[in-house]
């Protein structure tokens, strides 16, 4: 039997060591062992399918939402993420899901959890992701067959079967130390993403399976001097007033009054999820540099991109690194 100081070394090495063909699939599965055995009542046998099942929720909204790349090769995507672009190909806009998961068609879900059973936890070559989430660097399997069954510190497993066994000592290890491993995963899977990724707030789009967007309406008495809409002049009081967030929300993935502008419903919804021109940029530098002595709120929100006021080059960052990241430049008005 393991004690639990060196199930948490052993987790932990799995965890940090990387390899420059690595994704992020043991980042998943770790996910998967603690969410699994930290449920009332868990059991100890669990099938490739409820794995699958699990794997399509954490990489649907970082796909999906925010078009996290997942591994150092640009040009050879993730299974996961092939089945995820290939199934909800018809839902997409711009390359990106602007709907919930949960609203999703019941059988795309299925035939897409189907394909990552197959195609991530199939047999052969394709399994690797189960024997080789528990061998540490520099081990070789004892046995060629070793992808097909075999046995480690968590978990036994049988890839013709589709399963795996927990080990009742991990089980509860996993289970007792559930915050602070997961803390070690989260943070691990984040920096892992950072090495390839330049988009902001990475660790906070990772954290959470379903991430809802709040309502936005108080900002429309911030604003409420801009009596027309940002991007087209036309006057908001007979037109449905929205509030958009210039920078794409799915880039910058939060709500600071910075990147708030107040607009006419027909451009918030031609904008949509892509990028403003470059001249609409220089009037939310101008908007901000006016009125962040009149709002409290947005001179707290610019203080957050520069303690020394000297935001202007953050948001010109912002703009153009989400340009170079693939966000479409929309005409406007």
């Amino acid at each position: 039997m393991t004690d639990d100081v060196e199930l948490r070394r052993k987790f932990i090495t799995i965890l940090s060591k990387q390899t420059s063909k690595s994704n992020t699939y043991k980042f998943a599965l770790a996910r998967f062992l603690l969410d699994h055995s930290h449920k009332r009542d868990s059991s100890s046998t669990v099938s490739f399918q409820d794995i699958a099942k699990k794997f399509l929720k954490y990489y649907w909204h970082q796909e999906g939402k925010y078009r996290i790349r997942q591994n150092h090769d640009p040009n050879n995507h993730p299974s996961v993420v092939k089945v995820i672009r290939e199934v909800f190909e018809e839902e997409m806009v711009d390359g990106y899901i602007p709907d919930y998961f949960k609203n999703m068609p019941p059988e795309k879900i299925k035939n897409a959890e189907e394909q990552i059973r197959k195609r991530v936890f199939g047999s052969g070559k394709k399994s690797q992701v189960v024997p080789r989430f528990q061998r540490l660097k520099g081990q070789q399997p004892p046995d060629r067959n070793l992808h097909i069954r075999g046995t480690g510190d968590f978990y036994d497993y049988d890839v013709p079967s589709g399963q795996l066994e927990i080990k009742p000592e991990a089980l509860s290890f996993f289970n007792n130390n559930y915050n602070v491993l997961m803390k070690a995963v989260l943070l691990e899977w984040s920096r892992f993403l950072e090495k390839i990724n330049t988009l902001p707030r990475i660790i906070e789009k990772v954290e959470s399976e379903e991430v809802k967007r709040r309502r936005l309406t108080e900002y429309e008495k911030i604003f409420c001097d801009q009596s027309d809409c940002f991007y087209c002049d036309r006057r908001l009081d007979d037109l449905q007033t929205h509030v958009d967030h210039f920078i794409p929300w799915s880039y910058i993935f939060e709500d600071e009054p910075w990147n708030l502008v107040l607009a006419c419903e027909r451009c918030n919804l031609r904008k949509s999820n892509l990028l403003a021109p470059l001249n609409f940029r220089n009037d939310l530098i101008d908007r901000n540099r006016d009125y962040q002595n009149e709002i409290p709120k947005l001179k707290t929100s610019l203080l957050s991109l520069d303690a020394e006021n000297n935001w202007e080059p953050v948001i010109k960052h912002h703009y153009n690194n989400c340009k170079e990241y693939g966000f479409r430049v929309q005409p406007l008005p």
